[in-house]
C-alpha cells in the first residue's frame, strides 16, 4: 500500500513507463531530501511493473563504497544473467589492463550490453542514492543516459538535494537531455503524516499524535515510522495504560543518525555544528564551526530544514541534538564543545553562550574561561537560572589556577547553592572557614555569608572562632559594626555563647550606616520585647539578598512567635517579598512565619498546612537549627487537632545536635511535652518543660517576657496532682508579669485555677478567658470555656453550665481544635464528655430522630444562642412560626427552655439564608499580613 500523497508521482513513472514500451527510453530524477521517500518510491514502482513485461536491474550506492571502481556497475550487473555478467567482466577486465579505468572503450562496451539486454525485454534500471555512486559506475551511466533516446530502458536514478559541485556536474548533464525528467518528492503533509502512522497504529491513535509527529518530523516519513515504533514499544512495556501522548525513543535517535550518514560530509559536518552550537545558533558560526563557506553553509542549513531535521535552522526536538551529539563519540564532541568556545569568545559572543559550550567541554586550558563563567552565573542568578549558575560555577572553581580565585569561586558557588539547597553548602564549610581565617575572602561581605552558614547549620565553636579573628582584624568601623551584629545574632540563636563586648551590643550596631546592621538592632529589640518598633523606613531599604538579613528576618520571625503580633506589620511583608527570589531559605522562612502567626490566631488547619509547606521547601537537614520552629507548629497542631499518630512522627524525626542551644529548641521542648501530655506522659512532659526552665537559667535569659515554660510545668505537675508546687511556679510566673501579655496571663490564671478547688475556679477562669480573647488566642479561648463548664457542672450549676460548655465547643470546632472538641462532644444520650463526666443531666439524643428538618434547623439556631428574631430574619420565616416550631422540639426532646437544647443539634446542615455576623470570640492577629499568605 503506498500513501495517497506518492500516488501521482507512481503515475507520472508508469506514463513514462509505456513510451519507453514503444522504444522512447527516459531519465527519471527523484531529487528530495535525505529519507524523503524516494528509496520507497523507486521500490514500490519496480515491484508493481517488474515481471513479464519489464526486466529490473537495482543498486544503491553508498558512501562506503564510493572509492571502490565500478562497485554500483557491479550491483546492477549481478542479476543481468551469467552470460552478460562474462561480457561486462571482459570489457572492465580490459580498461584496467589498459590503464584507462572508464575510458572511451569501457563506456562504450557497457553500454552496449544494457542496449543489447533491452533489445530482448524492456529494461528498467533503478539506482537509489546516486550522489554516492564511485565515479567509473557514474560515468557509465551518464554514457548510457546520453543513448537512451530510441530504446526500450527507463534510468531512474535517487539523489538527494544538494549543493555539492559532483551533483551540480550530473545535474548539468542530465538536464541537457529532453527525455529526462525530474520527479521532485516532499515531506509528508499532516494529513500524510497521520495515513503513515495509520499503518501501524489504531486509527484514533494515529490521528491523535500527527499533528506532534509532524511537528517533530517536519513529514520525513523515516522519522515518522520511527515514532510509531517508539509508541508501539511504549505500549508494550507499559504495565499499565498505554501512553497518551507522543512517544520519542530509541527508534527515532537512531533514525535520525541513519538520516546523518546519509548526507555529504560538508553537509554532515553542518548538522554536526549545529547541534553543538544549540541556541547559539548563528550561521556565520557554524560555517566556522564546520570548516565550510558562509553561502555553503546557509545552503545546507536550508537543505536540513526541507529533510525535516531542522526548523529554521534549529533541531525540530531535543532528542534528535542529542542524538547528533552521541554520534560524534566523546572526545570529538568534547573537542567540538571546546572549539566553538573559543569561537564565540574570539568574536564576543554572549557569557552565558560561552559557557553552555565550556561546560559541554568539561575542561579547558583557556586562561579566559573562569572569568565568562564566573559572569555568566552572576547573569543567570539574577535570571532565576540558579541550576545554570551552578554549572557555571562549579566548572569555575575546578578551573581556578590561584589560592584567591579558588577561594572566592568557592565562596560564590556555597552563595548559588545555598539558594537552592542550604544543606549543600555545607560541604564548604571547612575550606570556606580555612580562607576566611587566611584572609581570602576580604572582597564585598562575603565572610559574613560563611558565618552565615556556620550559624544556620549549628557549627557554633567554629562561628565563634572566626568571628573573634574577624573582630580582632576589622579594617574599619563599618565592617566592626557588621561583625558586631552577627555577634548579636549569635548571642541571641545561641544564648549560651552570650557575652559582653563592646562591639557586639545592639547599640553599636545600630550605629552602623548599613541598613543590614540597623536591621539587627531593630531585630534584638523586637526579639526582647523591649520596645514597640516600626519597621517601616527599614523595609523601603532592605536587601533581602544580604547574610545580616537573613540571620535577622529569620530569628525575628521564628524564634519568638508571640512577638509578631508587634512585628508582623513589617517583617512578614519583607520575608514575602525574599521569597520571591529563588533561594528555599527565604520560602521556608516566610512559609514557617505564617504558620507561627496562623497558630497564634488559633487557625489550626493553616498552621498545620503551613507548617507542612515550609518543610516541604526546605526539608529538615536544610533548616539546621531552625527546624526547630516548624516542627514545634506541627507538633502543636497535631496534638490539638487530636493527629496524636501524626504527632508521634514529628516527635521521632531527627533534629540537630545543636538545637537545644537555641531558642528554636525551647520551642520544640514545649511543644514536645504537650504531646507527652496529652498522651498520659505526664513525667516526660516535666522534664521537658523543666529542661526549657533550666537552660533559660543557664543563659540569664529567664525573664518575664521570655518562654513561660513555668506555666507548661504547672500543668504537668497538676496532671500528677503536686498543686502546692504548681501554684507556686504559677505565683511566681505571674509576678511581674508585662500587662500587655494577656497571652501568656490567660495560661497562666486557667492553670492556676486548677490548683484550686472547683467552687474556687470560676472567678479566675472568667479573667483567663477575658485575657486569652483579649490576645486572639483561640485555641486557649476554648481550653478556658471548657474548664469553666466543668467547674460549673461540678459546682451543680447546670444553668451556667450548659451555656458555657456549648460556648466551648463551638469555640473548639471554630479552630478545628478536634481533641477538645471529642472530649466536649454529645454522648448517646446526648451528653457531652463533660457532662456525662460529672453526672450531669442527660438529654434524649435518640428523640432527635423525630425531628421535622425545618424544626432541627430552628433548634440548632436556638441551642447556638440566636434569639427568636434573629433565627426567623436567617430562615425568612415568621417570629410566630419559629416559636410553633421551638415548642413542637421542646415537647419532642422533652425540655424546658433553649439552654436545655442538646449540643448535637449545632449543626450547619440544610441551613439556607444568610449567616448572621457571629460574635466575635477574639482579635485577628496579624490582620495585615493576610494579603501575603502563599
Amino acid at each position: 500500500m503506498v500513501l495517497v500523497e506518492r500516488e501521482p508521482h507512481l503515475a507520472q513513472l508508469s506514463d513514462l513507463l509505456e513510451n519507453c514500451l514503444h522504444a522512447a527510453g527516459s531519465v527519471v530524477v527523484l531529487r528530495g531530501p535525505v529519507a524523503v521517500g524516494k528509496t520507497e518510491l523507486l521500490h514500490t514502482f519496480a515491484e508493481r511493473v517488474a515481471g513479464a513485461r519489464v526486466r529490473f536491474l537495482g543498486a544503491a550506492a553508498s558512501p562506503t563504497e564510493r572509492h571502490l571502481p565500478f562497485g554500483l556497475l557491479s550491483q546492477l550487473l549481478h542479476g543481468a544473467g551469467a552470460r552478460y555478467a562474462r561480457r561486462a567482466e571482459a570489457v572492465v577486465g580490459d580498461g584496467f589492463r589498459a590503464g584507462a579505468g572508464a575510458g572511451p572503450e569501457v563506456l562504450e562496451g557497457v553500454s552496449r550490453i544494457f542496449l543489447d539486454m533491452s533489445a530482448e525485454e524492456p529494461l528498467l534500471i533503478g539506482v537509489d542514492d546516486v550522489c554516492h555512486a564511485d565515479t567509473d559506475s557514474l560515468q557509465c551511466l551518464l554514457f548510457l543516459a546520453r543513448r537512451l533516446r530510441r530504446s526500450r530502458i527507463m534510468l531512474v536514478l535517487g539523489d538527494q538535494d544538494r549543493s555539492g559541485s559532483r551533483q551540480a556536474d550530473l545535474r548539468t548533464e542530465l538536464s541537457r537531455h529532453p527525455y529526462c525528467t525530474q520527479v521532485r518528492l516532499a515531506p509528508l503533509t499532516c494529513d500524510g503524516v497521520a495515513a503513515l502512522l495509520a499503518r501501524d497504529l489504531d486509527a484514533h491513535v494515529a490521528h491523535s499524535l500527527a499533528s506532534g509527529a509532524f511537528a517533530v518530523t517536519g513529514g520525513n516519513p523515516l522519522l515518522v515510522t520511527a515514532l510509531a515504533e517508539d509508541w508501539e514499544a511504549s505500549t508494550r512495556s507499559a504495565r499499565t495504560e498505554p501512553p497518551t501522548g507522543l512517544v520519542v525513543g530509541d527508534r527515532f535517535a537512531e533514525r535520525v543518525v541513519s538520516c546523518l550518514h546519509r548526507l555529504e560530509p560538508d553537509a554532515l559536518a553542518v548538522a554536526r555544528a549545529v547541534a553543538v552550537v544549540g541556541e547559539a545558533h548563528r550561521t556565520e558560526l557554524v560555517a566556522r564551526l564546520a570548516e565550510v563557506g558562509t553561502i555553503e553553509a546557509r545552503a545546507l542549513v536550508e537543505l536540513l530544514d526541507e529533510s525535516g531535521l531542522l526548523h529554521r535552522g534549529r533541531y525540530r526536538h531535543r532528542a534528535a541534538q542529542e542524538a547528533v551529539l552521541r554520534d560524534f563519540g566523546v572526545p570529538g564532541r568534547l573537542a567540538w564543545h571546546r572549539r566553538a568556545a573559543a569561537l564565540l569568545h574570539a568574536e564576543g559572543g554572549r557569557s552565558t553562550s560561552i559557557a553552555h559550550q565550556l561546560i559541554a567541554a568539561g575542561e579547558t586550558r583557556e586562561p579566559w574561561a573562569p572569568a565568562v563563567l564566573m559572569e555568566s552565573a552572576a547573569t543567570a542568578t539574577a535570571g532565576g537560572q540558579i541550576g545554570f549558575a551552578l554549572d557555571c560555577l562549579e566548572l569555575a572553581h575546578s578551573l581556578a589556577d590561584d589560592e584567591q580565585q579558588r577561594a572566592v569561586s568557592r565562596a560564590v558557588l556555597a552563595e548559588a547553592e545555598w539558594r537552592v539547597e542550604p544543606a549543600r553548602a555545607v560541604r564548604h564549610l571547612g575550606p570556606l572557614t580555612d580562607a576566611v581565617h587566611r584572609g581570602l575572602l576580604t572582597e564585598g561581605r562575603r565572610h559574613l555569608a560563611v558565618l552565615e552558614y556556620l550559624l544556620w547549620h549549628g557549627r557554633v565553636d567554629e562561628a565563634s572562632t572566626t568571628l573573634d579573628r574577624l573582630t580582632a582584624t576589622a579594617a574599619g568601623p563599618e565592617e566592626a559594626a557588621d561583625l558586631g551584629a552577627v555577634r548579636a545574632c549569635l548571642e541571641l540563636c545561641y544564648p549560651a555563647r552570650r557575652r559582653r563586648v563592646s562591639t557586639g551590643s545592639p547599640a553599636s550596631a545600630s550605629a552602623g550606616p548599613r541598613v543590614g546592621t540597623s536591621l539587627v538592632a531593630t531585630v534584638l529589640t523586637a526579639a526582647r520585647g523591649d520596645v514597640a518598633v516600626s519597621g517601616d523606613h527599614l523595609w523601603q531599604g532592605l536587601r533581602t539578598d544580604e547574610p545580616l538579613s537573613r540571620i535577622s528576618l529569620g530569628l525575628l520571625a521564628l524564634a519568638r512567635p508571640e512577638r509578631l503580633a508587634t512585628v508582623a506589620p513589617w517583617c512578614l511583608p519583607m520575608l514575602a517579598d525574599a521569597a520571591r527570589q529563588d533561594g528555599p531559605d527565604w520560602q521556608g522562612l516566610f512559609t514557617a512565619a505564617h504558620a507561627d502567626a496562623a497558630l497564634l490566631r488559633g487557625d489550626l488547619p493553616a498552621a498545620d498546612e503551613l507548617a507542612s509547606a515550609a518543610l516541604d521547601e526546605n526539608h529538615g537537614a536544610h533548616w539546621g537549627v531552625l527546624a526547630g520552629a516548624p516542627l514545634a507548629c506541627l507538633l502543636t497542631t497535631a496534638v490539638e487537632t487530636g493527629r496524636l499518630e501524626d504527632a508521634a512522627a514529628y516527635v521521632n524525626m531527627p533534629v540537630p545536635a545543636a538545637l537545644l542551644e537555641t531558642p528554636f529548641g525551647l520551642r520544640y521542648l514545649r511543644a514536645r511535652g504537650h504531646y507527652h501530655l496529652a498522651v498520659g506522659r505526664p513525667y516526660a512532659a516535666l522534664s521537658d518543660f523543666r529542661t526549657c526552665g533550666r537552660l533559660l537559667r543557664d543563659w540569664r535569659a529567664d525573664g518575664p517576657r521570655q518562654v513561660p515554660w513555668r506555666v507548661d510545668t504547672a500543668q504537668a505537675l497538676v496532671r500528677l496532682d503536686r498543686r502546692d508546687e504548681a501554684r507556686s511556679l504559677l505565683e511566681e510566673q505571674l509576678d511581674g508579669l508585662p500587662a500587655d501579655d494577656e497571652r501568656v496571663l490567660g495560661r497562666a490564671l486557667r492553670q492556676l485555677a486548677a490548683t484550686l478547688e472547683p467552687h474556687e475556679r470560676p472567678p479566675l477562669l472568667t479573667d483567663a478567658a477575658e485575657a486569652s480573647q483579649a490576645a486572639g488566642d483561640r485555641v486557649e479561648f476554648a481550653h478556658v470555656l471548657a474548664d469553666l463548664g466543668s467547674a460549673y457542672l461540678a459546682t451543680g450549676d447546670s444553668r451556667r453550665a450548659k451555656p458555657t460548655l456549648r460556648r466551648a465547643w463551638r469555640a473548639a470546632q471554630e479552630c478545628h481544635a478536634e481533641r477538645l472538641a471529642q472530649a466536649l462532644r454529645p454522648g448517646p444520650a446526648g451528653t457531652t464528655g463533660a457532662r456525662a463526666a460529672s453526672g450531669g443531666p442527660r438529654l434524649g439524643g435518640d428523640r432527635a430522630a423525630d425531628l421535622s428538618a425545618a424544626e432541627r434547623r430552628v433548634g440548632a439556631l436556638a441551642a447556638q444562642g440566636h434569639s427568636n428574631r434573629q433565627i426567623a430574619q436567617r430562615l425568612c420565616i415568621t417570629v410566630s412560626t419559629v416559636e410553633q416550631h421551638l415548642t413542637q422540639v421542646y415537647r419532642k426532646l422533652q425540655v424546658r427552655s433553649r439552654t436545655d437544647l442538646p449540643v448535637f443539634l449545632e449543626t450547619s446542615e440544610n441551613m439556607s439564608g444568610p449567616e448572621p455576623r457571629p460574635e466575635p470570640l477574639l482579635a485577628e492577629v496579624l490582620s495585615e499580613t493576610a494579603p501575603y499568605s502563599p
